[in-house]
């Protein structure tokens, strides 16, 4: 009797743990993005297409969002003016963690530096479903120039003029 109940222990320790990965699988596709450079737009703006990931379409354009300001400051965009990330330390989202937390919670300061450069309208080619998930490709602009001094003033990266 105790052997059916330390099985039924075990099978159901093992079914939350299926559970629990599967949700961590969507929330890491969650947080990955790609990124295209679309154009260098006017007052210190860049234009790029961010895909991104979520469970519906209003998801999917919270996270370009974010994704796009995280490709500036990490990543850079290909293509660009912007190859290089603005942040030159490669840690630097670990080291200044605090701050990141702030500024890319919901509702957070990156909101400024970001706006969607169309219509709202989605090609039918940038939409994708994946699995659970919606894969949506939206036209974003960044402003470089403004964001640069947010994080100049942050601490998070050198002043262009550091070092002359």
């Amino acid at each position: 009797m105790n052997f059916k109940y330390f099985l039924a222990l075990i099978g159901l320790c093992i079914s939350t743990l299926a559970i629990g990965q599967k949700k961590d699988k969507n929330d890491l596709l969650e947080d990955q993005y790609e990124v295209q450079f679309v154009r260098t737009g006017v007052e210190g703006t860049t234009l790029f297409k961010v895909f991104s990931y979520g469970k519906n379409e209003k998801q999917c354009l919270e996270n370009a969002k974010r994704n796009a300001i995280k490709a500036v400051i990490f990543n850079g965009i290909p293509g660009s003016d912007l190859q290089k990330p603005l942040a030159s330390d490669p840690n630097a989202s670990e080291v200044h963690k605090d701050y990141f937390q702030s500024f890319f919670q919901e509702n957070g300061k990156y909101q400024q530096y970001v706006s969607l450069s169309t219509d709202g309208s989605i090609n039918a080619n940038d939409r994708l479903r994946v699995g659970k998930l919606l894969k949506i490709g939206f036209i974003v602009s960044v402003q470089k120039a403004s964001l640069r001094r947010e994080l100049e003033q942050a601490g998070v990266v050198k002043s262009l003029s550091h070092g002359f």
